[in-house]
């Protein structure tokens, strides 16, 4: 008997099908990919935005907690105080300032400095004063409200703290 033996072999039409189904593949695991790598970097840069945020308002409670003789405006956007630097009692101001919606400090009357990072735009802020009596300290609250526009989306943030001063009275 002479059996012919078919060639093991895959058409053409098998062979474009299975290609085709690849690459389909291949596409949509892409895409994927994408947009995870696209919300990861929107994360990392509201997250440093956010460190940036609070990183700031940790140094103002510190040297507010360090500090006496304490002024603040009658709006809520600028709190003035003696502060110990270099050996001597320093006037430090911070100032939440509308006109440029930043959040500013200043130093001896050297002028007023932004605090955070330039991508950060500040909405609201207000200090807040409580207590201080002369057997009391005073109690210091501070409100920031603040926006970062990331690939176009505007986040907004809130961060609130309060501070005590560790000076009794003024």
């Amino acid at each position: 008997m002479n059996f012919k033996k078919k060639p093991k072999a895959f058409t053409l039409v098998e062979v474009l099908v299975s290609v085709g189904i690849f690459l389909m593949t291949i596409i949509a695991i892409s895409q994927i990919f994408i947009s995870i790598i696209r919300s990861e970097r929107v994360a990392y840069a509201l997250l440093n935005s956010e460190n940036n945020i609070r990183n700031n308002l940790e140094l103002m409670a510190k040297t507010i907690r360090m500090g006496k003789n304490f002024n603040l405006s009658s709006d809520g956007k600028e709190l003035c105080f003696d502060y110990y630097l270099e050996n001597q009692w320093q006037l430090l101001c911070y100032k939440f300032n509308p006109g440029s919606e930043d959040l500013e400090r200043s130093l001896k009357n050297g002028g007023y400095y932004s605090l955070l990072d330039p991508q950060i735009q500040v909405v609201s802020g207000k200090f807040y004063r409580i207590g201080g009596n002369p057997t009391s300290q005073w109690l210091f609250i501070i409100q920031l409200g603040a926006q970062v526009k990331v690939r176009g989306i505007e986040y907004p943030f809130h961060v609130e703290t309060a501070v005590a001063s560790r000076y009794i009275g003024l």
